[in-house]
């Protein structure tokens, strides 16, 4: 069965709340792609995986799951006749059901020879066989996270969410446990959304990406897409620090935006399209961020410079747009 989920016209407002927290927002996933809503918090990404999941119903629009209409005016569809998994933050395993038990609670229906096949398939494309008798206090944060991944695919649903899947870990699991979600979501052929306020999970997990702020979705596009032409500056600026440079005849008469790695330091100003001096230099380990102050416009830009560079605040530095 087809999963392409449709989103139309859809819109949301909490009890009590004169400003509505999802604005028209219209959405295409198709089948088997793995998409993220990128935003800070507040934007209205689990606001609408709630509406998704059916745990919430919209103001106005509709969502449909293949040919079938979920949400709409006349129409909705209780959560758990939806056939859609939902990984919430914090996973919330059933603390006193073992592992064994935990994957196979959707699985009522299915015989017992079924279940514990299902079990166990997924607790080794996981990483995690032989924890089928295991309670989830005896799990670590990264064996509690793929147990609730396995959980949600139990069933095999139509459409997958997770909320905010990685939150919780350390650096090193989160880059582990997103590269084992990722190739087991596409082994599956199963169709997914991520929530997430990270863009590095966004990234390296997904087909596209939909960057959201205040309630409405500014952009939805393919990862490289997004990222070398975002559609504006609140799209640019949710992938880390970005630069507002003002017209100028190489990209016409509007504002352009550059992230700091695209811009270099020069101490010969010829050639550079701006001059500044050193306010601030961070080291970030690979890198230097530095912080130049162009005079008397009080502009500031970010530019990274190489983390061995000999820099001292105070220096006149010009800046040019890096060759690559």
């Amino acid at each position: 069965m087809s999963a392409q989920l449709t989103l139309e016209s859809l819109s949301f407002s909490y009890p009590g709340s004169k400003q509505r927290a999802l604005e028209d927002a219209t959405l295409t996933i198709e089948d088997g792609e793995l998409l993220s809503l990128l935003g800070k918090s507040g934007s209205g990404k689990s606001t609408l995986l709630r509406l998704i999941a059916g745990l919430d119903r919209p103001s106005s629009g509709s969502i449909s799951l293949g040919q079938e209409t979920l949400a709409g005016k006349n129409t909705f569809v209780r959560p758990e006749q939806r056939n859609i998994g939902l990984v919430p933050q914090g996973c919330d395993l059933f603390p006193h059901l073992n592992v064994r038990r935990n994957i196979s609670y959707g699985l009522r229906r299915w015989s017992r020879p079924e279940r514990s096949l299902r079990v166990e398939e997924l607790l080794e494309q996981v990483g995690l066989g032989g924890f089928e008798k295991r309670l989830p206090h005896e799990l670590s944060g990264g064996e509690t996270q793929r147990i609730a991944l396995a959980r949600a695919l139990a069933p095999k649903p139509r459409l997958l969410l997770l909320d905010e899947p990685f939150s919780n870990l350390d650096v090193e699991l989160r880059e582990t446990l997103r590269t084992l979600t990722a190739d087991l979501l596409r082994m599956q052929g199963t169709t997914a959304i991520f929530v997430t306020h990270h863009s590095d999970d966004a990234f390296s997990i997904s087909d596209r990406v939909a960057a959201m702020q205040g309630g409405r979705i500014l952009q939805a596009a393919p990862t490289r897409e997004i990222w070398q032409t975002p559609a504006s500056p609140e799209v640019a600026a949710l992938f880390g620090t970005i630069n507002i440079l003002p017209p100028c005849k190489e990209h016409g008469s509007q504002p352009s935006f550059a992230r700091p790695d695209q811009l270099v330091l020069d101490s010969d100003i010829n050639g550079c399209f701006a001059k500044g001096t050193i306010r601030r230099v961070e080291f970030l380990g690979t890198v230097q961020r530095v912080t130049l102050d162009l005079g008397e416009s009080g502009e500031l830009l970010s530019v990274d410079a190489p983390s061995g560079a000999s820099l001292k605040e105070g220096a006149t530095m010009g800046v040019r747009w890096r060759v690559d």
